[in-house]
């Protein structure tokens, strides 16, 4: 929606609308949301200054659960109460820093435990209600991201690094796969508020198939490492007794699924860019791993590029026949 600003004033003296216009007009005026805004920003930072002092005072994981626990409340409080939308963001902020508090204490309570199947699954059944409380479409993105966890799905960061590890991707592939799918069909079938969040879970959850794709091309997969070992058993048993996948499967399986992604996907769409980008990545990865960067290759590889290009460009030109 476009925002026109006028002077009704001027435009009244100027003989350009008569007193009625104006009246009309003055009446149909959004208000400025600037200063509520403002007033909203400071709230946010006033509560995470508390919430910082109260935490040095009182530095320890119970101080955590009650801030979290807090901050849910009011913004619950703010959400039914608060005139119109004047709180809006601020109700947004506190129930952001709520329900990832509170998150982060059920990470911090159970940090010892050798399996962390169980606090990802806590974690992602906090993360996905708060996101369907607060129809928050971060913490949806989030709750996902949390659930991959539970497969060993997720992220690091060291020093001027950060680092992606997949440790189960054909089982990641299978459920985030499965995951992206079924939310993209239920989307159209579901009230116009949930369609958002079901949208960015499902994009969420092909990302993390992605990524299982990209990781099981490199090294492939050795299916149930993480639940079939046990203590005492030898490297050459546990190996014996553990379905091996090859790179080779993810390699030719993944272009393959993105392909028919770009075809059957919208042109422009989510899907299909992201689908386009991954190929890339894939190709890229590939490019190297196989043959290096050494110069024969680098011609080769040159040439090939060029001859996608002419072909993307006739992909990009061709009659769009699905939505």
């Amino acid at each position: 929606m476009a925002v026109v600003r006028i002077d009704i004033d001027q435009l009244e003296q100027e003989g350009l609308i008569g007193p009625d216009l104006a009246r009309l007009i003055a009446q149909r005026a959004q208000p400025d949301g600037r200063s509520g805004l403002f007033v909203n920003l400071a709230l946010i930072l006033g509560a995470l200054a508390v919430a910082t002092g109260a935490i040095a005072l009182v530095p320890n994981a119970t101080t955590g659960l009650v801030l979290a626990l807090v901050a849910i409340g009011l913004a619950e409080g703010l959400r039914r109460m608060a005139p119109g939308a004047s709180l809006k963001v601020l109700s947004a902020g506190l129930a952001l820093m709520g329900v990832l508090g509170l998150a982060g204490w059920v990470g911090w309570e159970y940090r010892d435990m050798d399996e962390a199947t169980m606090p990802a699954l806590l974690i992602t059944m906090i993360l996905g209600a708060g996101a369907g409380w607060f129809r928050s479409g971060f913490l949806t993105a989030m709750a996902v991201l949390a659930l991959g966890a539970v497969f060993g799905t997720g992220t690091g960061y060291w020093h001027a690094c950060y680092g992606l590890f997949v440790e189960q991707p054909a089982i990641t592939i299978g459920v985030f796969g499965a995951l992206a799918a079924a939310l993209y069909a239920a989307r159209e079938r579901v009230a116009a508020a949930w369609a958002g969040l079901a949208t960015i879970a499902a994009r969420t959850a092909f990302f993390l198939a992605n990524f299982g794709f990209w990781v099981g091309s490199l090294w492939g997969d050795d299916l149930g490492e993480r639940y079939r070992y046990s203590e005492g058993q030898s490297w050459e048993d546990w190996r014996a007794a553990t379905t091996h996948i090859p790179e080779a499967a993810f390699s030719i399986g993944w272009p393959i699924l993105l392909l028919g992604v770009m075809l059957k996907a919208r042109r422009g769409g989510f899907l299909s860019v992201t689908a386009t980008v991954f190929l890339a990545i894939h190709a890229y990865t590939q490019y190297f791993e196989t043959f290096g960067a050494e110069p024969e290759t680098l011609l080769v590889g040159g040439f090939a590029l060029i001859g996608l290009a002419v072909l993307g460009v006739r992909f990009l030109k061709r009659e769009v026949t699905t939505a």
